[in-house]
């Protein structure tokens, strides 16, 4: 029984995010965005440096954004943004980044979330 319930919650924690390395060789990071906030493993990513391709599916209940930006605590939604991308309540989206080591954050900018850090060494 214990067992069962392990092999149930670590899927469940692979279904809220996972990464894959494709054939490209792009790692694919799945992100799910509910009503003000993500569902991730946690607050801080650590990954390596290298060639990403982010999903980002929208589950909020309603239109939604997405924003990556480097540096710590970086909320701005400006040109500076590495990436920004807006879904309809139930799309899914994605882009791809090659992350050098560094700090970068990502938030919506329309439903208000924290600030998500991740860590690139």
């Amino acid at each position: 029984m214990k067992k069962s319930i392990a092999l149930i919650t670590t899927l469940a924690i692979c279904s809220i995010i996972s990464t894959a390395v494709a054939a490209d060789g792009y790692k694919t990071v799945t992100i799910i965005e509910r009503p003000g906030y993500f569902e991730t493993q946690g607050d801080v990513f650590d990954i390596s440096a290298g060639k990403y391709k982010f999903v980002v599916i929208n589950k909020s209940g309603k239109d939604a954004g997405f924003v990556f930006n480097k540096g710590p605590n970086n909320i701005t939604t400006d040109k500076t943004s590495m990436k920004v991308i807006l879904l309809k309540n139930g799309e899914q989206g994605d882009f791809t980044l090659t992350l050098p080591k560094g700090n970068y954050t990502y938030f919506c900018p329309i439903i208000p979330t924290p600030p998500y850090p991740v860590r690139v060494k």
